[in-house]
């Protein structure tokens, strides 16, 4: 008789405010909970170097170095701010995890040194926010140890904000990824087709107006919802925040200059049907229903991200 294939397995955890959760199909019951509790730990290790609200984190310590101080810290922490130096300059500020701190576009309040793998500031009290790309870094990290698990099929979420979709489902083919409604509506927008990508997605509608721009401090306006897809899950994180805040033309020229990115962005008060799909992932999107305009709640100007 043919073997049996073992049945797919869902695990979640609690991080970071919000639930990861991995899907695991065609693993062994018990090596899969071995895998997804390492992916947990780690989840759990990277918020206590990455979070701001973490006392002793690598970034709550930098933001209380004085001006010309620097701090050793963590390959991660310094990863990540290196990655938010090179969005910020791709989407010429619309994306900055400085952006309290930093005076103009052109300041850099952050120097790196990478032989000592250290960071400092130019000023004091320099505010750090890795909010709009930590959990995007969690989920990246997570698909890496799978792989060093030899699981080569998996799903991974952090609170269905960024996705990642490695190897192929059960039947094969791509993963069938939903598009999330920017009002929290029960049947998705659409569909994508993932592979060894990563799609994340960023909206007003639901949370009201949480994504400010980090260059004029007005909550984002011009889209009700924009996703990126990108090779990376951190860059996929980082652009689905900045393509709110971007027009149409600004994120195409990106998406063609930065290799694998795509984009999808729901104008402010349109429909599904009238969406711009930019880049590669343009032909695996399905749309699967019109969407009447919600409408919109008062903004509120709160962090970026």
């Amino acid at each position: 008789m043919p073997e049996i294939p073992p049945a797919p397995q869902r695990f979640a955890h609690d991080a970071m405010a919000c639930t990861f959760e991995l899907y695991l199909p065609g693993v062994e019951p018990r090596y899969g909970q071995r895998a997804a509790q390492a992916a947990f730990d780690e989840i759990d290790r990277l918020e206590q170097i990455l979070s701001r609200f973490v006392p002793h984190s690598d970034i709550a310590r930098l933001s209380a170095l004085e001006a010309g101080q620097f701090l050793r810290v963590s390959p991660e922490t310094a990863e990540c701010l290196q990655l938010a130096e090179r969005v910020y300059a791709a989407t010429r500020g619309a994306f900055d995890v400085a952006f309290r701190s930093r005076r103009d576009l052109r300041s850099a309040p952050l120097v790196f040194d990478p032989v000592a793998c250290a960071v400092g500031v130019r000023e004091a009290r320099v505010s750090l926010d890795l909010g709009a790309l930590g959990k995007g870094y969690a989920v990246e990290r997570v698909v890496a140890l799978l792989r060093e698990w030899q699981v080569s099929s998996a799903l991974v979420h952090s609170g269905q904000s960024t996705v990642y979709a490695r190897g192929q489902p059960p039947n094969g083919g791509t993963w069938r990824v939903a598009l999330r409604a920017p009002e929290q509506s029960a049947a998705p927008l659409g569909f994508v087709e993932l592979r060894d990508a990563a799609l994340s997605g960023s909206g007003q509608l639901l949370h009201g107006g949480h994504i400010v721009d980090p260059r004029t401090g007005r909550p984002a306006d011009r889209h009700d919802a924009t996703w990126a897809s990108a090779p990376s899950a951190t860059v996929a994180d980082a652009l689905s925040t900045a393509f709110m805040l971007m027009a149409a033309d600004e994120v195409r020229a990106l998406c063609e200059h930065w290799p694998g990115v795509s984009a999808i962005l729901l104008p402010a008060g349109r429909t599904a049907h009238e969406a711009l799909c930019l880049g590669p992932l343009g032909g695996r999107v399905q749309w699967s229903r019109p969407v009447r305009p919600p409408e919109r709640p008062a903004q509120r100007p709160e962090d970026s991200g």
